[in-house]
C-alpha cells in the first residue's frame, strides 16, 4: 500500500473504513450472525464452521481465524506473527499453498480449493498444523525466525501507540521481538489453537460446505484453548496520551488518534463508513476549523470482547501556528465528540457479518470475513455508558525548534483538550421548540440572531446571499427535504422541513432535517456555483419595479444601512460582492449567536434530537463569547421626496413612509394598528383614494393601496404603497398626506381601532395556517401584541404622522410630450398640474 493512503489491509482487524481521497474501504469482519443460516453444525468438540453460499466462482475458498487476545500481552503482535509463520511453514511442507497472516491479536489463513478432496486435504493438514506440538528441531522454526526479524524491522513508532495497535490489530514490533524458543512457541500454540479461539469458514457451492463439514466432523475432537479474558475498559476520566511524533509526521505537524471501544462490535463497524466518509460530518466539521483537520483513516475492528474503532486525523504545520496546543485540542475534542455520537447512534443489523461476507468479490475475502466475524463477541458494558473514547496525540518538533524540542508540552496540550472538551459539551445554540402532534412534517429553522445589523450600504444583502447560497447548496443533496432561505432584518438562516421516511423513527427524522439545516448554514464551505446562483437570484429581485422603489426608501429611512429595512440587499452591493466577501460573511455568521426553532410533529424527544443535532455542527472555541457586531444606531431618517425612473411599461407607484422611533417599545405596535386602520377595502385609505362610502361619481384616485410596517426591529417605519395612473398619482399623494394630517389631529376613532384589531387578528390566524409562519414566529419568540387603546393610537399619530417627517418615493416611467420627447423635471410638473 502506498505511503499516505489510509491503512485498509488490517492484519487482525475485522472491518476498516478508510477516509483517504477515494472514500471508505471495507476489510474483513468477525461477528456471529444468529439465525442467519450461516453456521453449520459439525460435531461435539470441533471448531465452528461458517458457510457463505455462492455460485459462479471457479474455485471455492477456505479460511481459518485464530484469536490470540490476552496471550503474552507483553510480546504484542509477536504471538500472532510467530504462530502464523509456524502454520504457513507446516502447510507448505504438506504441499498446500495458503496465505497465513499474523497481527496484534491473532492470525488468519485463506486458501483456494477446487474439489471436495482438496477441501478435505486442506482441513486435515490445517488441523495437524495447528495441533502438532512444537519441537526444538522443527524446520518451521526457521520461518518463525525470519518473520520475527521482519516484525522487528517494523517497530511501533512510540509505546504510546500500543493501544492504537491493539485496537486496529496491525502488526508492529515492540522492542521485545526476539524469536521465541520452541518451548515458548509451544506454550502459545497450545493456548491459542483450540476450541473457543479457532473458527473455520467456507465460501463456495454446496459441495464445499458438505466436504468441509464432513472433514471437521470426522476428525478427532479438538482440545480446548485458554479462555479469552476481556480487556479492562479505560477510565472515564482518562486524559489524552501525548507523545513525540517527530519522524512519523512532518515537522511542526500534529496527529490525533481517537480510540473508541464498545461492548458490541456491530456499533463500531456500523459507524465507521460515516466517520470515514470524506464528505461526512466528521470530515466536514474538521475542515471548518481554524486549523483544518484531515481524516487520514478510520479503522473499525471486532474483538472477542466487543468492538474498537481508531480514527486518525492529521493537522498541517502551516495551520497550527503559535496557538498549536489550542488548535490541536479543538480538533481532538471535536473528533472525540463526533466519534462518540456516531457510535452511540449507529444502527447496524444483527446479520452485519454475513452481509459483509456476502459482499466480497473474491471467495477468499468472503471466507476470511466470515471466519473473523464468527470469533467476535459482546463484552460487558462499561459503567457510565457503552462507548468509551480515549485520545492519543502526536506532535512533531518544528524544523527550527531548538534542540528538536516538541512545540508544546504534553501537559499544555492535555489542559487545552480538557478546556476544549468542556466547550464542545456546552450547547452554543439558543433553542426554541414546540410540539404539534399529527402534523405532516417537522420544521427546523436555524438562523443568526444578528440579522443585517452589521451591514452597510457597501454590503447590503450579503447576509441574504449567505442564506440563499446555503439553501441552494443544501437542496442539491437534501432529497425530499424542503430547503428555503430565511432572510429578514432580524435574522438570516435556513429553513428546512419534510415528512418522515417509511420506517424512520421520529428522532432520526428530526436528526436528518437538522443535519441538512446546520451542515449547510453552519459548517460546509460555500463554493462559487451556489454563491453565483444566490447573487443572480437576489440581483434579479433587487432590479424589479417594487424593489427599486423599496431600495430608495430603505436608504432614506435607514441611511447607511438599507438592509435594516430591505434585508435582501441593493443592486449596487450585490453586484460588487465577491465570493470571498460572501465566504467571510458566512464565517462571521457562524462565529456569532445562532438560534434554532423546531416544530416537532411527534413529541419533545424529537424536538430535542433536532436541537442536539444542530448544536453538534457548530464550531466553537474554549472561552469564546458570541455576540453581534455592527452599528448600534442609524443616522436620522432623511425626510423628503425621491424620484425613481421606471421602465416605460411599469405601473407608477408611490411609497410614503412614516419613520418610527426604534427606542420606543410600544411605537411599532401602535404603528401596526394605524397601518391596519389605513389598510383594507373598508379602511381609511379606501375612503380617501377609492371614494368608498359615498355616491360620488368621481373615479378613484388609485388602483391599489396598502399599509404595513417595515424595518423591524432596528428601523421601523409605517409604509403606505399607492399604485395609481400617472395622471392621478400626485393627487393621490396629496390626498394621503391630508389623511395623515387629519389622523395626527385625532381623527381616528373607536370604529377604526376595532376594525384594525379584527383585521390583524384575522391576518394573524390566516398566516399561522402555514407552519412556515409558525416556526418563524417561534424562532422570534415574540409575545402576542397587546391591543393599544384609542388614546395610545392617537398619541402615536400626533407624535409620528408629521408631514415634515415623511419619506416619499415616487416611482414612475419618464413622461413624454405629444411627440414622444421626454419632458424635463419642470415640464413634467407643469404637465402634471395641467
Amino acid at each position: 500500500m502506498k505511503a499516505g493512503r489510509a491503512r485498509a489491509a488490517v492484519l487482525a482487524a475485522s472491518i476498516a473504513a478508510a477516509a483517504c481521497g477515494g472514500g471508505p474501504h471495507v476489510a474483513p469482519a468477525n461477528r456471529p450472525w444468529a439465525g442467519s443460516g450461516g453456521t453449520r453444525p459439525t460435531a461435539e468438540g470441533r471448531p465452528s464452521l461458517v458457510v457463505v453460499s455462492r455460485e459462479g466462482d471457479p474455485l471455492g475458498a477456505l479460511a481459518v481465524a485464530v484469536t490470540t487476545d490476552g496471550l503474552a500481552a507483553d510480546r504484542g503482535a509477536l504471538v500472532g506473527v510467530a504462530l502464523a509463520a509456524l502454520v504457513e511453514a507446516r502447510l507448505a511442507g504438506s504441499g498446500i499453498e495458503a496465505t497465513v497472516t499474523g497481527g496484534w491479536d491473532g492470525w488468519r489463513l485463506r486458501a483456494l480449493v477446487g474439489s471436495a478432496a482438496d477441501a478435505a486435504h486442506v482441513i486435515g493438514a490445517t488441523r495437524a498444523a495447528l495441533l502438532t506440538p512444537v519441537v526444538a528441531e522443527e524446520p518451521a522454526l526457521a520461518a518463525v525466525a525470519r518473520k520475527t526479524a521482519a516484525l522487528a524491522r517494523r517497530p511501533l513508532p512510540d509505546r504510546a501507540l500500543i493501544d492504537v495497535a491493539r485496537c486496529t490489530g496491525e502488526a508492529y514490533g515492540t522492542g521485545s521481538d526476539a524469536a521465541p524458543i520452541a518451548a515458548e512457541l509451544e506454550s502459545w500454540r497450545s493456548a491459542a489453537h483450540g476450541l473457543g479461539r479457532v473458527a473455520f469458514a467456507a465460501a463456495g457451492e454446496s459441495w464445499l460446505a458438505d466436504a468441509t463439514t464432513q472433514a471437521l466432523a470426522s476428525a478427532p475432537p479438538w482440545p480446548r484453548a485458554a479462555p479469552v479474558a476481556a480487556l479492562p475498559w479505560p477510565p472515564l476520566d482518562a486524559r489524552a496520551v501525548v507523545y513525540d511524533a517527530s519522524g512519523e509526521i512532518v515537522p511542526g505537524a500534529a496527529r490525533v488518534i481517537v480510540i473508541a471501544r464498545t461492548s458490541a462490535p456491530e456499533r463500531t463497524v456500523g459507524a465507521a463508513p460515516a466517520l470515514g466518509d470524506p464528505n461526512g460530518p466528521l470530515a466536514t466539521r474538521l475542515a471548518a476549523l481554524d486549523a483544518p483537520g484531515r481524516v487520514r483513516s478510520v479503522v473499525a475492528t471486532s474483538h472477542a470482547d466487543g468492538g474498537c474503532l481508531a480514527a486518525t486525523i492529521d493537522l498541517d504545520e502551516r495551520d497550527l501556528g503559535a496557538d498549536a496546543p489550542a488548535r490541536v485540542a479543538t480538533a481532538a475534542a471535536l473528533a472525540r465528540q463526533e466519534t462518540a455520537v456516531d457510535i452511540a447512534e449507529a444502527a447496524a443489523p444483527p446479520d452485519l457479518g454475513l452481509s459483509l461476507a456476502t459482499r466480497a468479490a473474491d471467495p477468499r475475502d468472503a471466507a476470511e470475513r466470515a471466519a473473523w466475524w464468527s470469533l467476535a463477541g459482546h463484552g460487558p458494558a462499561a459503567p457510565g455508558g457503552d462507548v468509551r473514547v480515549t485520545l492519543t496525540v502526536g506532535v512533531a518538533a518544528a524544523r527550527d525548534a531548538p534542540g528538536g524540542s516538541m512545540p508544546a508540552s504534553a501537559e499544555a496540550i492535555r489542559s487545552e483538550i480538557d478546556r476544549a472538551s468542556l466547550a464542545w459539551h456546552a450547547p452554543v445554540v439558543e433553542v426554541r421548540t414546540k410540539v404539534e402532534r399529527g402534523q405532516g412534517e417537522a420544521w427546523v429553522l436555524l438562523a443568526s440572531t444578528c440579522g443585517t445589523l452589521s451591514e452597510t450600504s457597501v454590503d447590503a444583502g450579503i447576509g441574504a446571499a449567505v442564506a440563499t447560497a446555503a439553501s441552494v447548496q443544501a437542496k442539491a443533496g437534501a432529497g425530499e427535504v424542503g430547503v428555503e432561505p430565511f432572510v429578514a432584518a432580524d435574522g438570516v438562516g435556513v429553513l428546512v422541513h419534510g415528512p418522515a421516511r417509511s420506517g424512520e423513527s421520529s428522532e432520526a427524522h428530526a436528526h436528518r432535517l437538522a443535519d441538512v439545516a446546520a451542515r449547510a448554514f453552519a459548517a460546509d464551505p460555500l463554493p462559487s456555483p451556489p454563491v453565483a446562483r444566490a447573487r443572480t437570484t437576489l440581483l434579479a429581485r433587487s432590479a424589479s419595479t417594487d424593489e427599486t422603489a423599496i431600495g430608495v426608501l430603505a436608504a432614506a429611512v435607514a441611511p447607511g444601512h438599507p438592509s435594516w429595512v430591505d434585508p435582501t440587499g441593493t443592486t449596487f452591493a450585490l453586484s460588487t460582492a465577491s465570493d470571498d466577501a460572501v465566504a467571510a460573511k458566512a464565517s462571521a455568521i457562524r462565529e456569532g449567536p445562532l438560534r434554532v426553532a423546531v416544530l416537532a410533529n411527534v413529541d419533545g424527544a424529537q424536538a430535542a434530537a433536532a436541537a442536539r443535532a444542530v448544536d453538534r455542527w457548530i464550531a466553537r472555541r474554549p472561552g469564546e463569547a458570541r455576540g453581534c457586531t455592527g452599528a448600534s444606531s442609524s443616522p436620522a431618517p432623511r425626510a423628503g421626496t425621491y424620484a425613481v425612473d421606471l421602465p416605460a411599461a411599469a405601473p407608477p407607484e408611490v411609497l410614503i413612509a412614516v419613520p418610527v422611533a426604534p427606542g420606543d417599545e410600544d411605537a411599532p405596535t401602535d404603528a401596526a394598528w394605524i397601518a391596519a386602520a389605513l389598510d383594507g377595502p373598508r379602511g381609511l385609505l379606501a375612503r380617501s383614494l377609492g371614494r368608498a362610502g359615498g355616491d360620488s361619481p368621481v373615479a378613484p384616485l388609485a388602483r391599489a393601496w396598502s399599509a404595513t410596517v417595515l424595518g423591524l426591529p432596528r428601523a421601523p417605519a409605517l409604509v403606505i404603497r399607492i399604485e395609481a395612473p400617472d395622471t392621478s398619482l400626485d393627487a393621490a399623494v396629496a390626498q394621503t398626506r391630508a389623511l395623515l394630517d387629519r389622523l395626527r389631529q385625532g381623527a381616528i376613532d373607536e370604529t377604526d381601532r376595532t376594525r384594525a384589531t379584527e383585521a390583524l387578528t384575522r391576518a394573524h390566524m390566516m398566516g399561522d395556517v402555514d407552519p412556515r409562519a409558525r416556526v418563524i414566529e417561534l424562532w422570534r419568540g415574540k409575545a402576542p401584541r397587546a391591543t393599544p387603546s384609542l388614546e395610545q393610537m392617537r398619541a402615536f399619530a400626533a407624535a409620528a404622522l408629521r408631514d415634515d417627517a415623511l419619506v416619499i418615493v415616487a416611482a414612475r416611467p419618464p413622461r413624454v410630450d405629444t411627440h414622444g420627447r421626454a419632458l424635463t423635471g419642470r415640464e413634467a410638473r407643469v404637465k402634471s398640474r395641467d
